[in-house]
């Protein structure tokens, strides 16, 4: 292989990592945004059942 071809084929390769970094930040950023909505309605439920449990507490 020349240097020419060497350096065609390595860059395809570094073309293909990037878009491929690129697709995986894109998942990571939608798995925090899942994870933080997860979260906040986790921490909704547990004020609402801690609502629900000073109504029927014995007096």
């Amino acid at each position: 292989m020349t240097i020419e071809e060497e350096l065609e084929r390595l860059t395809g390769i570094v073309g293909t990592l990037a878009s491929t970094v690129v697709a995986h930040d894109d998942q990571i950023g939608k798995l925090i945004v899942a994870g933080q909505q997860q979260k906040e309605r986790i921490d909704q439920l547990v004020r609402e059942w801690q609502a629900y449990l000073t109504t029927i507490r014995p007096q």
